[in-house]
């Protein structure tokens, strides 16, 4: 019998063993609950006789792993991650941090499994962001089932405020965890993707971030994992699985079973597209753009027209850089303009716009009408395509 110890979250280790000498593997699953169990304790533990009676006697994050399923569960650390949900996002072969930038100075970066070296990764992308121009920052958790714990204390470092990560609650008590401290941080104007399957590490991350207001928190309440296991190793290759502590956020919001409740509430899979439009909505008020009426069920061969109230002079090149259609979550996408009488200006998408996306169309100040005055105000337009005529 040996220890194994391992800084996943779910195998997180707190505790030094010196090896045991070979018993009976039901004895020893028995000493390590009497022990290090972290939750309401079997009755009758004693008496039981065989593994599978102790094991569902405990709570669901606790197993005992055959030395093939221990094996295969090492092998792929983002255990949480709802890769049998049709809606849910195959993590696996995917990068752990993507990053991309969105129409309006946003960065965008997609965290799908904390892995360790999550810092560096993360450190990377955010300056590459920074150089293209970000002054605002989205952090994708969703679909995140967890990972390596320290990578979420990595992750935290970047954020501005936040001095504690998260109480660490054990049958020895209670241990407050730092985040690892970074000299790069990101803008306070941040963003925190959540949906009902970021869990674990995600939710450390989540909870931290809720506490000290750090970042606004969008999408829905995460899954609710706040408790933390370990691995105890066996030697025959098989090992046990033990819940051994919850973990709250730094100001003691409870996670397990309960989740992180966001600040912004959206509809499943919408979370991007909506935070992009409240930061577009925001900056196009901020210079006095005019909003106007939403255009809804468009279909995807939509062709825009532009009504001006005056006559327009559609052949300035000033007139190309004024309207633009931006993909929410994305980019400007490439258009066509065409005019249309004298004060009809006409949008044509080059392909066809996607079922379900959501998209603005923006026209800028800066054109010129046939008397060669420029056009002051600036209006937006929300738009929701489903599907062709």
């Amino acid at each position: 019998m040996k220890y194994l110890q391992i800084a996943l979250l779910t195998v997180f280790s707190l505790f030094l063993f010196t090896p045991f000498a070979e018993a009976d593997t039901v004895e020893d699953i028995k000493f390590f609950v009497e022990t290090y169990y972290y939750g309401d304790m079997p009755k009758n533990l004693d008496k039981m006789s065989t593994v599978e009676e102790i094991m569902s006697s405990l709570d669901e994050y606790s197993r005992y792993l055959s030395a093939e399923e221990y094996r295969a569960y090492i092998g792929h650390v983002a255990e949480d991650t709802p890769k049998q949900q049709a809606t849910a996002a195959d993590t696996e072969n995917q990068p752990a941090v993507t990053s991309s930038m969105l129409y309006g100075n946003v960065g965008y970066m997609k965290i799908t499994t904390f892995s360790t070296d999550l810092g560096s990764k993360v450190e990377q992308h955010w300056l590459k962001l920074k150089k293209a121009g970000a002054t605002e920052l989205i952090v994708d958790l969703r679909y995140n089932g967890g990972g390596y714990v320290e990578s979420a204390e990595q992750l935290l470092g970047f954020y501005q405020g936040v001095t504690d990560a998260y109480h660490l609650l054990t049958r020895e008590g209670k241990e407050t965890i730092k985040p690892f401290p970074r000299k790069t941080k990101f803008p306070k104007q941040s963003y925190l993707l959540v949906n009902r399957y970021s869990a674990s590490a995600s939710e450390i991350v989540a909870a931290a971030l809720h506490d000290t207001n750090a970042a606004t928190i969008v999408g829905e309440t995460t899954k609710g994992k706040g408790s933390v296991q370990t691995f105890f190793e066996f030697d025959d290759g098989s090992a046990l699985k033990l819940t051994i502590g919850n973990f709250t956020g730094p100001k003691g919001t409870i996670v397990h079973k309960k989740g992180i409740t966001p600040t912004i509430k959206t509809t499943p899979d919408n979370e991007l597209t909506t935070m992009h439009q409240r930061l577009l909505n925001a900056s196009f008020t901020k210079k006095s753009y005019r909003k106007t009426v939403e255009l809804k069920n468009v279909a995807t061969d939509k062709i825009f027209h532009v009504q001006f109230t005056q006559p327009m002079n559609f052949l300035d090149k000033q007139t190309s850089h004024t309207v633009e259609l931006v993909k929410l979550g994305g980019v400007a996408v490439p258009i066509q303009l065409k005019n249309n009488y004298d004060d009809i200006l006409d949008v044509i998408p080059n392909k066809n716009l996607q079922v379900g996306g959501s998209y603005m169309l923006v026209v800028h100040p800066g054109a010129k009408n046939t008397k060669g005055r420029t056009v002051k105000q600036g209006t937006f337009t929300p738009i929701t395509v489903t599907g062709s005529r």
